[in-house]
């Protein structure tokens, strides 16, 4: 049972108990699979044998090459992308352990044909004093000192605009709905308008505009806090 509007189930569901990796797909899961959209499109649990792949997604989909523009490489991008995949894969690592306690969630999408990763949004339990007060002015809503958090999704560059990042969404909404919660967090970069209005078609709305950081005045950006209920 819910403990009110928002807030966490005061006992887990049967049957949803932690979730513990393997190198076969879906160990210690008996479903196989997170969800299944209307095209037949699977998400799943990413796997520890995974992770190399799934960083190397994220850094497709989130490394800035220096000169800002991704048609002007320079020499110095070479090394500082693969440190950057390099940090990706060691941050996710960490993150894993956090899996079999039913924490954090990396779930992926592959090529039905070539068996790639297509897709990988993550899911984990969050404590952050900023968005929990941010929290505290949706109307109804109790405040707890966790929340469910949607991060790092991207979609492989030639698979954009099928419908692929709303299953992610969907996915990470199941998840987040096992575990106890009935409302998801994302934080986005307001100029980032393919991420924006997916969100935003998905039902996710503008709760907070956080106070930007000196990298964020430097490069001129804004990071927003973005809230949806299930």
């Amino acid at each position: 049972m819910a403990s009110a509007a928002g807030g966490r189930t005061t006992e887990r569901r049967r049957g949803s108990g932690p979730w513990f990796g393997g190198k076969t797909r879906g160990a210690g899961n008996p479903r196989g699979e997170v969800f299944r959209d209307a095209k037949g499109r699977v998400v799943r649990f990413g796997e520890s044998d995974e992770l190399d792949a799934i960083a190397a997604l994220q850094t497709d989909g989130f490394y800035e090459p220096v000169m800002g523009a991704r048609s002007a490489l320079t020499a110095v991008d070479g090394p500082l992308r693969a440190y950057f995949e390099s940090d990706v894969a060691s941050t996710l690592k960490k993150k894993y352990a956090y899996a079999k306690l039913g924490r954090f969630a990396p779930l992926v999408m592959e090529d039905e044909n070539s068996g790639r990763l297509i897709g990988v949004i993550e899911v984990s339990v969050q404590r952050d004093s900023e968005v929990m007060r941010a929290m505290g002015t949706i109307e109804g809503l109790m405040v707890t000192d966790e929340y469910a958090y949607l991060s790092c999704m991207c979609v492989e560059s030639t698979r954009r605009r099928s419908g692929i990042a709303t299953t992610l969404i969907r996915a990470g909404e199941s998840i987040a709905k096992e575990w106890g919660f009935n409302l998801t967090m994302l934080h986005v970069y307001e100029n980032n308008r393919g991420a924006m209005e997916a969100y935003e078609r998905n039902g996710f709305a503008t709760l907070d505009r956080p106070w930007r950081t000196p990298v964020d005045v430097i490069k001129n950006q804004q990071k927003i806090l973005m809230a949806k209920r299930i």
